[in-house]
């Protein structure tokens, strides 16, 4: 037994007491799911990152989102511009966290987000096998269902819940992405995707930065004019955090609160477990886009009890305001620009 201990300064106690408290803080106690309105259950897939049942084997949790699996994605064209590129998030993920750049978790985060984007935005891809094919191999954003609407796009997030999304310097949303309009000529569904950056230890519990991008989005579709006939919003999450993990989120708005499956964490430590979580994220968003958001139907008539008028309030996301007021007390839903900078962590 050594005769000597460490001693800690009341600075570091502070310190390091202040730490565990915003940590706490950050994650949402699963005790707790009841009481916010939140059913939060695993998103079960098989070893390719497909759905490991069926869409319509559990009516209580509806499918939104039909994700293509790893082996759907094809290998990368090769390109001597991005040869440096590709081979850094394909062969570089090892040396990588060595790079006193890629030490602060937020920078790890970063750095998979990065690779992500390049993966879906840059590089084309070999479905179109030579020769005998003409035709200009895709990039993945080009197969999928997506457009991308940039980082501030009122569609997605209102106003009011810029500052409290965009307020910290530890986790903020990255792309934001909508339907493309042409594919969907009969009416564009209100699905979004979302990526969510957190630049903290990973956890397989909820963070309540999730939940307030989450509901923020949902709400903002929901009082919007363009879905009015719709009661549910989908939305794909795939949040990254520090250490090179990953996970992805199907959520759904409902008149009780929240629907939530999620994944359990990937892995970008290693080049081999990295190359294969990256195949199953792209797969995923490149998912179709499935499910019905217009059900339940809302009643047309005019809403003449308190129960009835109580009822449409919590289908057009009430009980999401409410939700998001809770998780984020400092602001509230209904504020309008004036949110404290750092409300959102």
């Amino acid at each position: 037994m050594p005769t000597n201990f460490p001693t800690f300064t009341l600075r570091s106690r502070q310190r390091a007491a202040e730490t565990l408290q915003a940590r706490n803080q950050l994650i949402i106690n699963p005790t707790s799911y009841e009481f916010l309105g939140i059913d939060c259950r695993l998103l079960e897939l098989d070893d390719d990152g497909k759905h490991l049942h069926p869409p319509s084997s559990d009516p209580s949790a509806p499918t939104f989102f039909e994700p293509r699996g790893g082996s759907w994605v094809a290998p990368v064209v090769p390109n001597l511009k991005h040869v440096n590129r590709l081979r850094a998030f394909t062969e570089g993920w090892e040396s990588i966290q060595e790079h006193p750049l890629v030490q602060d978790l937020y920078a790890q985060a970063s750095h998979v987000s990065s690779g992500l984007e390049w993966m879906f935005f840059q590089f084309r891809r070999q479905f179109y096998p030579p020769p005998g094919d003409a035709r200009v191999p895709p990039n993945l954003r080009q197969l999928s269902k997506w457009l991308e609407s940039g980082d501030i796009v009122p569609s997605v997030f209102a106003r009011r819940f810029y500052a409290a999304i965009w307020g910290s310097i530890r986790w903020s949303p990255g792309n934001v992405f909508v339907p493309k309009t042409l594919l969907y000529p009969l009416g564009v569904p209100p699905h979004i995707m979302i990526t969510i950056l957190i630049g903290e230890e990973p956890s397989e519990e909820l963070f309540r930065e999730e939940i307030m991008t989450l509901t923020a989005a949902m709400i903002t579709r929901l009082e919007g004019e363009e879905f009015l006939e719709c009661n549910i919003i989908p939305v794909m999450a795939i949040t990254i955090f520090g250490h090179m993990k990953a996970r992805v989120i199907e959520a759904n708005s409902s008149h009780q609160g929240l629907m939530i499956k999620k994944s359990q964490l990937f892995d970008f430590s290693t080049n081999e477990l990295a190359n294969k979580s990256m195949n199953i994220l792209l797969g995923f968003m490149c998912a179709d886009l499935v499910g019905d958001p217009r059900e339940p139907i809302l009643p047309t008539n005019i809403v003449e009890s308190p129960q009835e008028a109580d009822k449409v309030e919590k289908l057009k996301g009430g009980t999401l305001r409410k939700m998001f007021g809770e998780r984020c007390p400092q602001v509230g839903p209904d504020a309008v620009s004036d949110f404290p900078i750092g409300a959102g962590g």
